[in-house]
Parts: C-alpha cells; sequence; structure tokens
C-alpha cells in the first residue's frame, strides 16, 4: 500500500526526470568538450549536445561569448526546473521550491563577497550564475547598490534581509563577508525544514542526511581553512552553519581543534567515516586545501546520484536531478571560461564534477 502511495505521488516526476537525466552529458562528450582546440570548436561540440536549440535560438547564427553561454544556460536550466515543478502539486512542489533556493542564496554569497572585495558591477555578474531571468535581473540591480547594507535593503524577500540584517554588525566588526554566508546558508536550510513538516518522518529522515551532509562537509572545509589561515576563535565561532543537534554536536567537537589531522580524526568518528579517510590521504600527501574542496563536492555529487538508484518513488529524486541538472550547467561554463582563455585540458578537468 505505501509503495503504491509512492508510485501514485512521484510517479511521473519520476518518468519525467529520468528522461531529462537521460540526456546528460556522458564522460566522451565531456572529453571532447575538454579538448577543443579552440572556443569555437568548443562551441560547436556543444551544440550537437543537446544545448544546441537553446544555443540556436539565443544567438542565431553567432558564436556567443562565455558570460552570454552562461546566461543561456542558465535559462535553459531555469526553463527545465520551472517546468517540472510546475508539473508537480501539493506538498511535493511546496518542496521543490524550497529546495531551488539554493540557487538564490549561492548567488547572493557571490553577489556580496564580490562586493567586499571591491569587484566592478560586470567582474562580479562573471562569476553569478541566475538559474532564471528574474534571479538574472535581482543580481544586476543588486550590485549597482552603494555597499553591502544598501544591497541588503534592496532584497525583496523579508525574512531573509531580516536574517541578513542581523549579522551586519559582526561583518562591520570582523570586516568580512562569511556571517552573511552563514546567514544565508541557515536561512535557506530553514525554508527546506519548513516545507519537510508536510511529510513522514521517513521522507524527511532522506532529505535531512543529504543536507547534514553538506552541512557537516562544509564545516569541515571550513575548519581546514580556519587553521591553514590562522583565524581567531571568535571567526571561528561565526563561520560554522547551525543545522540539526547531530551537525552541532559534530562543529563542538571540531571547533577547538589545532590540527588537520585532529579536524579529520573527529569527522572519522561520524557517519562521514569513508570520506573522512580519503581526506586525510588527500591532505596527507598534497596539503592542498583546494584537492579537499574538489574530493568533498564529487563526493557529495555521487551522495545525490545515489538518490536516483534504487526505489524510485522519493523526494531524493527531486533532489537529485535539480542538483545533477545544476552541477551539469556549471561544469559546461566552467569548460567554456576555460578553453575561451586557453587554458590546459588538464587544468580544467581539475574544476569540473563529473557524476
Amino acid at each position: 500500500m505505501k509503495a503504491y502511495r509512492a508510485a501514485k505521488e512521484f510517479g511521473f516526476v519520476n518518468a519525467r526526470i529520468r528522461g531529462q537525466l537521460a540526456r546528460s552529458l556522458k564522460i566522451g562528450t565531456y572529453e571532447r568538450l575538454l579538448r577543443s582546440k579552440d572556443y569555437a570548436e568548443f562551441i560547436a561540440a556543444l551544440m550537437t549536445t543537446h544545448y544546441g536549440p537553446a544555443i540556436s535560438a539565443a544567438t542565431p547564427g553567432k558564436l556567443p561569448s562565455p558570460e552570454a553561454l552562461a546566461m543561456i544556460l542558465a535559462t535553459h536550466y531555469s526553463d527545465v526546473n520551472h517546468k517540472l515543478t510546475r508539473s508537480l502539486s501539493g506538498k511535493v512542489r511546496d518542496f521543490a521550491e524550497a529546495y531551488s533556493l539554493v540557487f538564490l542564496t549561492e548567488g547572493l554569497k557571490t553577489v556580496i563577497r564580490g562586493m567586499h572585495v571591491g569587484l566592478k558591477r560586470n567582474e562580479i555578474l562573471s562569476f553569478v550564475v541566475p538559474v532564471s531571468p528574474v534571479q538574472a535581473e535581482l543580481f544586476a540591480r543588486l550590485v549597482k547598490k552603494e555597499n553591502v547594507e544598501k544591497l541588503i535593503e534592496d532584497i525583496p524577500i523579508l525574512d531573509l534581509k531580516i536574517a541578513l540584517l542581523t549579522r551586519l554588525p559582526v561583518y562591520v566588526e570582523l570586516e568580512s563577508p562569511v556571517p552573511f554566508e552563514i546567514a544565508l546558508e541557515e536561512w535557506y536550510l530553514r525554508k527546506v525544514m519548513e516545507s519537510l513538516d508536510a511529510f513522514p518522518d521517513e521522507y524527511k529522515q532522506r532529505i535531512i542526511q543529504l543536507l547534514e551532509n553538506r552541512v557537516d562537509l562544509r564545516n569541515t572545509v571550513m575548519m581546514l581553512r580556519a587553521l591553514v589561515l590562522g583565524l581567531n576563535r571568535r571567526m571561528i565561532g561565526v563561520s560554522m552553519v547551525r543545522f540539526t543537534e547531530d551537525s552541532w554536536t559534530y562543529v563542538d567537537a571540531i571547533r577547538w581543534r589545532t590540527s588537520w589531522a585532529d579536524v579529520l580524526m573527529q569527522l572519522k568518528k561520524t557517519r562521514h567515516t569513508a570520506i573522512a579517510a580519503q581526506l586525510s590521504r588527500i591532505y596527507g600527501k598534497t596539503n592542498d586545501l583546494a584537492e579537499i574542496e574538489l574530493a568533498v563536492k564529487d563526493y557529495l555529487a555521487q551522495q545525490i546520484k545515489k538518490q536516483l538508484a534504487g526505489y524510485p518513488f522519493h523526494l531524493g529524486t527531486v533532489i537529485g536531478f535539480f542538483n545533477l541538472k545544476y552541477l551539469e550547467m556549471r561544469n559546461v561554463i566552467s569548460i567554456a571560461v576555460g578553453v575561451e582563455k586557453g587554458e590546459p585540458a588538464s587544468i580544467i578537468r581539475q574544476m569540473i564534477t563529473i557524476w
């Protein structure tokens, strides 16, 4: 009976998602894009994929710049995402809309960070990948503000604006955008948790565990970065994301550690034992935090991919699609920028996440 209800509730979206993912770029296609001798060849290769019609419609007969391509792909993603979400109903649709807020918060982090370090408007926007025309308009408007405080005051979402304004004194004290980034992350997590209230515990726990994975590993990377940079305890304290009781217990276990080995040893004591061992090997060998961040991104992508395997009717199917489709879009944009700048394939390959 439970299986029947799940199939009835998620059967349509399951079929839609699996149909979309069947068109995803394969490793062979990525390699062809990576090995393009120049940007024109890259675009020609990309035109043979499912992105071809969207590019042709937006720039008929022209070679789009990397910036224009980013907007084309973002609009394409938005269209696919919008159509999928609109095909849902009730609490499942509410959840999908809440989960999609991650792309808004990531864009706001980039805008605030860029303004804080004094980047020009066009430079900031070149690092932002909006997933809809509405987001693109919002980001374009925000980068025109005089300072970060004015930017926050112009955010049209009241509870998000309040969450950011409460961190303004800490931002001024520490002269760092990190408190704002934490506020954005915690606001997003609250929105997702609120959308889960209507679901049974078995559905909730699946999603909560995925979010805890992200939060725990994000806090781990933050603590490792703090040790490298020699950040003080005050800065470390305001740089950790607060989520569930379990994730906050883990933060308490790592925030006073004084070496990377101690931090990763605490991670091994959680359910993240396998990735902890991998990170220990990588950092012990390379002493390179960038390698740790790439390994974490790859691990989280694989965890998301697992949501699309096995029993097919659950909320993880929705999460899996949104994330993997977004990763593909970011991968293509990263390759486009790298090829256009003449970076070797070996370097660009390190900056993408192939799932």
